[in-house]
């Protein structure tokens, strides 16, 4: 009896499906930490298969970050700038949808520190710079109040990581932190 060959995935779909697995691993894992074995077995397909849409661990690493930037982009950034009379207030609540999804705060992270690899360092300096420029540009903003606003995102960054929100009901520290300086 011959074996059943499973139905070919398209390209587009199956680089998506690598993504979504890229992150759960690599949000948790790291740049190093994080197994592309562990991603191909996820989405069901041998490792090689993996590497013949993305030849290397770092650029499935940079196609997962740049995901997260292009989340970070339409959630936040496009609600200020679409928000001219509260800018800062559109991008807090939308800063706040993307903590709800824990794995992009975790992914932030994660290229934060693995900056050691200049091709990793430039694209998050890179990142950092251009949502810091937009912030800065939005009416009523400038620079103080933009790198006092992406400083506290990367408090509440952190406190997503630590899965704060999730202990606010039953921790009151955890629920004062987050109510704090806001």
């Amino acid at each position: 009896m011959a074996a059943e060959r499973r139905a070919r995935v398209p390209f587009g779909e199956r680089r998506e499906q690598i993504l979504q697995a890229a992150l759960r691993e690599f949000s948790h894992k790291g740049l190093h930490g994080g197994s592309t074995m562990t991603i191909a077995a996820e989405v069901g397909v041998s490792q090689p298969n993996i590497f013949r849409i993305f030849p290397t661990k770092r650029e499935i690493f940079v196609a997962t970050l740049q995901r997260v930037f292009t989340n970070v982009a339409t959630t936040m950034l496009a609600a200020g700038e679409r928000d001219p009379e509260q800018p800062l207030q559109a991008m807090a609540d939308g800063w706040g949808k993307l903590m709800e999804e824990r794995e992009n705060m975790l992914m932030l992270l994660q290229g934060y520190a693995a900056s050691e690899d200049p091709v990793i360092r430039d694209l998050m300096q890179n990142w950092t710079r251009d949502v810091f420029e937009r912030m800065e540009a939005l009416p009523g903003v400038g620079q103080d109040v933009a790198h006092d606003f992406f400083a506290a995102g990367m408090l509440y960054m952190v406190a997503a990581a630590m899965d704060l929100p999730t202990r606010a009901d039953s921790d009151a520290w955890a629920e004062r932190f987050l109510d704090s300086g806001s």
